[in-house]
């Protein structure tokens, strides 16, 4: 999918749901939801990533856009464990990278999918880490 111009909505809408399943430990008592774990908001961000089949068809088959975006989750999720700290602000750094110059070329939906979800789990991480230093 090749746009006219940059668009918004894949970069702002899920690095701000993601910011906000950060705040829900904070704010809430939900047992499923907590501070040390990041299990519960990574398994409503797969399950939101479910609206991708919302998407018209020009943006190509909406599987492999799910497909993508579930990858992204599960690697980006897992890669915090082999780097702590460092792998949060990689997957970060990646995420701005390719929000600068993806909407340029003709990418397949895989690698939107993939897009859409870095900026759902650095959305998740920068939040965390501003829910922690508010509350």
């Amino acid at each position: 999918m090749k746009w006219e111009s940059a668009p918004l909505w894949p970069v702002a809408i899920p690095s701000i749901i993601g910011l906000l399943l950060s705040f829900i430990p904070y704010l809430s008592d939900i047992e499923y939801f907590s501070t040390r774990n990041l299990i519960a908001p990574i398994l409503i961000l797969a399950v939101l990533g479910l609206s991708c089949m919302l998407l018209p068809e020009r943006y190509g088959s909406k599987i492999e856009l799910y497909n993508g975006y579930i990858l992204a989750l599960f690697l980006a999720y897992s890669f915090r464990f082999f780097f702590g700290f460092y792998g949060i602000v990689v997957i970060i750094l990646i995420w701005i990278g390719q929000s600068t110059y993806i909407w340029q070329y003709n990418f397949p939906p895989f690698r939107i999918g993939i897009w859409m979800a870095l900026g759902a789990i650095s959305g998740l991480y920068i939040g965390g880490i501003m829910a922690y230093n508010l509350f």
